[in-house]
């Protein structure tokens, strides 16, 4: 019997001290805002200019709330977040986000206008992604659906016409007339983030994190799985999980951070390490399509690595400013790129680039 109560006293101590020291996420900080978030991915960094070329993002990420039912969002929003599993979870907040984003694909030698066999294909997309997020101090979980177009209506001719010609900042594209046929994109994709370990004050003090985060991505525009491993340390960093540059219907928009307290300094500054391992089984960009009767294919790696570094800057109550350089392996096979006419450059058989991505914060 005095083992048994025993057990029932330990039993409600514990409970006890879980309601009495229960996680502060700092909702009712004045720096719980929503983040309105612009991203440009280029490849111009690595002095390249081909492959995936640029990429540009806006997002829409909400404050954060204690519930999904708690949350003032859609029904619809409400009722995935609350039934899709583990995006419920009792010990998290949640927020969640909207975004519109253009990729843009071309081959090196630009001046050409007619397609060869086995090079890249010019290639655009125009995606909208709707995204949901439940995280705490530990663990992430993001889920994402992103509906859009590839083709002529993506835009992406007349992007970089006006960037090349019309601005003057490279060569005139002559091959669009050969770009992807149009068709709708449809990707869905989901990340499990966990924080390995950590040592610091997140607050006023010098932190650091190891983070391990595998994802997987199902649609035409990529499908893939992917795992993540990034240290990141500093002065008043951010809590929870970083942001990272996103290639739109490729990358996971997410913003799993908590709020600052408001006892915090409003400046922050962190750098970035970081690893991705990526499994490609199928992109209509490299392996053609499964729709439509654009079978341009191009000989390809199923596996390629990245490795970036990044420095960001945090004026918690207004902006975040965020600078990445990524450089990653062949995702191509460089033997089996086409060689372009004397003078002309060869299609990069990587996709590295640099991004810029700039975080405005407001109620």
């Amino acid at each position: 019997m005095r083992i048994l109560m025993g057990f029932l006293s330990a039993f409600l101590l514990i409970n006890f001290n879980n309601m009495v020291f229960a996680e502060n996420f700092y909702l009712d900080s004045d720096r719980n805002k929503g983040t309105l978030h612009f991203e440009l991915n280029n490849d111009i960094i690595w002095n390249e200019d081909s492959n995936f070329t640029n990429g540009w993002s806006l997002q829409y990420h909400t404050v954060r709330y204690s519930s999904w039912e708690e949350a003032k969002l859609p029904e619809f929003v409400k009722w995935v977040g609350k039934h899709f599993p583990t995006l419920d979870d009792a010990d998290s907040i949640v927020r969640n986000s909207h975004g519109i984003g253009q990729n843009m694909i071309t081959p090196g030698n630009l001046n050409a206008d007619a397609h060869e066999d086995g090079e890249l294909p010019y290639a655009g997309t125009l995606t909208y992604s709707l995204s949901w997020q439940s995280f705490n101090r530990r663990t992430a979980r993001n889920l994402q659906v992103s509906i859009g177009i590839l083709g002529e209506p993506s835009l992406a001719r007349q992007f970089q016409i006006f960037v090349h010609d019309d601005l003057g900042l490279g060569d005139d594209p002559k091959g669009w007339d050969t770009q992807r046929d149009t068709e709708p994109i449809f990707n869905i994709g989901y990340q499990y983030a966990w924080r390995l370990a950590h040592l610091g004050d997140y607050n006023n003090g010098l932190a650091g994190q190891l983070t391990l985060a595998p994802s997987a991505s199902l649609g035409n525009l990529f499908t893939a799985a992917e795992l993540v491993l990034a240290l990141r340390f500093g002065w008043n960093i951010l809590e929870g999980f970083n942001t990272y540059p996103a290639p739109p219907g490729r990358g996971i928009f997410q913003a799993s951070y908590l709020p600052k307290p408001s006892s915090a300094s409003p400046h922050g500054v962190e750098v970035i390490l970081g690893a991705r391992g990526t499994g490609l089984a199928y992109s209509v960009i490299y392996d053609g399509s499964i729709i439509t009767g654009d079978d341009r294919d191009v000989d390809r790696n199923n596996f390629f690595f990245t490795g970036g570094v990044g420095i960001h800057y945090h004026y918690y109550d207004i902006l975040s400013i965020r600078a990445t350089f990524e450089k990653s392996t062949d995702i191509l096979k460089e033997d089996s790129i086409p060689d372009p006419p004397p003078g002309r450059v060869k299609t990069e058989a990587d996709v590295s680039f640099g991004s810029l991505i700039v975080d405005f914060h407001f109620k």
